[in-house]
């Protein structure tokens, strides 16, 4: 069950980091170099359905500073921190709100708001120990990571 919820999650992570804010992701391979990043914001959003739980996607606060400037048509110098934590939150919303619509069209799921605080990287490479799904991802040399903690 993991391993299809983890299939669907890169597949629809793929799709709108591409689609929605012109991003190209490809899923990190060890040895793939990543950019070093002092900043990064943590989006967490929970889910209930069949399934309950939460999703939390780690985006580096230069990469999210981009998709807010993709995503919004704005000039680099007029992208504010919380535009970006914004734009975080609004793909962690994006990527879950997908998954669950693909892995089950009948159910009705419930998600809270995204919420989104910055953390240090070291808690991005850390990740969530207690997570079922884990994946990282590469875009234009950052490091990404998606991961989920499924209760039931």
């Amino acid at each position: 069950m993991f391993e299809e919820i983890r299939k669907r999650a890169i597949s629809v992570a793929l799709k709108v980091f591409e689609t929605m804010f012109y991003i190209p992701l490809e899923l990190q391979e060890e040895g793939m170099p990543c950019l070093p990043t002092p900043s990064v914001y943590r989006a967490e959003i929970g889910f209930r359905g069949v399934r309950s739980g939460k999703m939390r996607l780690y985006v580096p606060s230069d990469l999210a500073k981009t998709m807010a400037l993709n995503f919004m048509g704005l000039e680099e110098e007029e992208v504010t921190e919380s535009q970006a934590m914004d734009v975080t939150g609004e793909v962690c919303n994006m990527v879950c709100g997908n998954l669950f619509s693909e892995l089950d069209k009948k159910t009705v799921w419930d998600l809270t708001m995204p919420q989104t605080l910055p953390v240090s990287y070291e808690e991005m490479v850390a990740g969530d120990p207690q997570a079922e799904v884990m994946v990282d991802f590469n875009a234009e040399g950052y490091a990404i990571k998606l991961n989920m903690q499924i209760e039931n």
